[in-house]
């Protein structure tokens, strides 16, 4: 396989997880039925406001409290009662709150309730709401929400939240929050949490995601020096990746600030072709007329083409027919079979009667002939 047909297969494989940035380790829970895409992109889960569901601390007497929620049998109802003072009682007694609440039959209802206590618990113990997460929590709950714990402790004293994890048995649940915690990290304190990893060799093989986490935290609050970093080390240890993985981090933040300074900067190189595939694909999901009047910047030849297919194959997941129509009048780039396949495939998805007048008004070529291929398979795999 050549060297563009194949990184392109990986892009497709990439673009499922969600390429275009630093990728955080949240999962999902394979029972819940309710999509929580976006609560694990943001990591963060907000506990009720107390002006609206909870009474103050002084307030609420707990003992009568726990009363009234023994008494009620109904699960659903008992749970929505805690949830007008669950605020307080976190407050109160978070190890209380949190014991009680997985006492309660599972639910989704419930797992929502534990999240938003520890979520509360972390933002004044951190350290607290970790260690109550491992003894209790498992799998998917035990992911997300150490996670979104060691984000919080980040926030209040990075090297504390490194010192603690470093501990744990290494677990896929312990790399994810770390990974996590590196990257909230470093967005206010990259050289200390950088300067951590180069002190703690002991962590090895996840040691380069972890620079990575770093780099990434790093360019989202000082760009210009997580690029150069980044370009030192990817040099250094032949990784183009590093230095591209950052500069993709810069991009979801100054996407025109970023490109211009990678087309000003670094005219050669394997650093800039992983850069330049990153930014075809965030120019596709941001802004695909932008990234028309970028491709026309690089490079003609190789560079050029390389670009293109990156950035039409994303295009064309989001807006099949705009992505088709510029594949089929534009004369700047070579597509590759895979490239004209994957537009095809996409516009048949999102609108077949559209996709076959578009398919029938194209000349003889690599796109007709891809999209007549499909056609063919599409309709011998549905007689």
């Amino acid at each position: 396989m050549k060297p563009l047909e194949h990184t392109l297969v990986t892009l497709s494989i990439a673009f499922i997880c969600g390429a275009g940035g630093y990728l955080l380790g949240k999962q999902k829970s394979p029972v819940s039925s309710v999509n929580q895409e976006k609560t694990f992109e943001a990591g963060h889960f907000k506990a009720p406001s107390s002006s609206r569901h909870s009474a103050s601390v002084s307030d609420v007497d707990l003992t009568n409290f726990q009363t009234r929620l023994d008494a009620e049998n109904e699960p659903l109802l008992r749970l929505k009662l805690a949830m007008q003072n669950m605020e307080a009682w976190v407050r109160k007694n978070p190890q209380g709150a949190l014991g009680w609440l997985q006492s309660q039959q599972p639910s989704q209802r419930r797992n929502e309730l534990v999240r938003l206590a520890l979520h509360q618990f972390s933002e004044t113990d951190p350290k607290g709401a970790a260690e109550w997460a491992v003894a209790n929590l498992t799998g998917v709950a035990l992911n997300n929400n150490l996670i979104a714990i060691a984000e919080n402790w980040a926030d209040q004293s990075g090297s504390e939240a490194a010192n603690w994890l470093i501990k744990l048995p290494q677990t896929s649940e312990r790399d994810a929050a770390m990974e996590n915690m590196y990257f909230a990290w470093a967005t206010n304190e990259p050289e200390a949490a950088m300067q951590f990893l180069k002190g703690h060799p002991a962590l090895g093989e996840l040691s380069p995601t972890l620079q990575r986490a770093v780099l990434a935290g790093w360019a989202k609050s000082d760009p210009l020096k997580a690029v150069a970093m980044s370009l030192a080390m990817s040099q250094a240890n032949q990784d183009p990746g590093i230095f591209g993985n950052t500069l993709a981090n810069w991009a979801t933040v100054d996407l025109q600030s970023s490109s211009e300074w990678l087309l000003a900067n670094l005219k050669l190189g394997n650093e800039r072709s992983a850069a330049i595939k990153e930014l075809a694909t965030i120019y596709a999901q941001q802004s695909p007329g932008a990234g028309l009047a970028w491709l026309d910047k690089l490079n003609a030849g190789s560079e050029r083409d390389a670009a293109a297919n990156f950035m039409v194959t994303a295009w064309a997941r989001t807006d099949a027919p705009a992505a088709a129509k510029w594949a089929a009048g534009q004369t700047s780039s070579t597509l590759l079979p895979q490239t004209a396949s994957a537009i095809a495939h996409h516009f048949l998805r999102a609108d077949p009667a559209t996709f076959e007048k578009w398919r029938d008004s194209l000349p003889e070529g690599l796109l007709k002939s891809q999209a007549s291929e499909l056609t063919r398979s599409d309709a011998s795999a549905n007689p």
